[in-house]
């Protein structure tokens, strides 16, 4: 069973969306089999350097859609992924420089819930607007 499981609970019915979010599961559920199965240092580091990066290509495509849309709250969702975008990369920088010190455990878990509370909650408040505008639809 994967660390994450994707459920249609967490689905926007916004194609791009879901398959980013379906794909920042994946790279959170790789990063938890390459560290439980004591994977190299330089594997798992690869595998946060994709995560890092695809948190980001979701991030601006997400706003980009917002904008599109005319999401009266894209200021306060972009402040949101900016705290969330160096907090992570934070993580992955102490993670480069001391990964026999890096708390695998507590990141795998802070990544969980940001992940799971961050669509449950905050990007299902878009939903409406951009199914509206048919952003994101392919």
């Amino acid at each position: 069973m994967p660390f994450m499981e994707w459920s249609n609970e967490y689905a926007t019915g916004i194609n791009d969306i879901d398959n980013d979010h379906q794909a920042l599961f994946m790279f959170v559920n790789d990063l938890h089999d390459k560290i439980s199965s004591g994977d190299s240092q330089e594997a798992i580091a690869e595998t946060l350097a994709g995560l890092v990066n695809y948190v980001n290509v979701h991030f601006i495509r997400e706003e980009n859609f917002m904008d599109e849309a005319g999401y009266a709250d894209l200021e306060d969702h972009a402040e949101a992924h900016r705290r969330l975008s160096a907090r992570v990369f934070g993580l992955k920088e102490q993670f480069d420089e001391a990964p026999q010190d890096f708390d695998n455990d507590a990141f795998l878990e802070f990544l969980k819930g940001w992940l799971t509370g961050h669509i449950l909650y905050t990007d299902m408040d878009y939903v409406p607007v951009m199914k509206e505008a048919k952003v994101g639809e392919k």
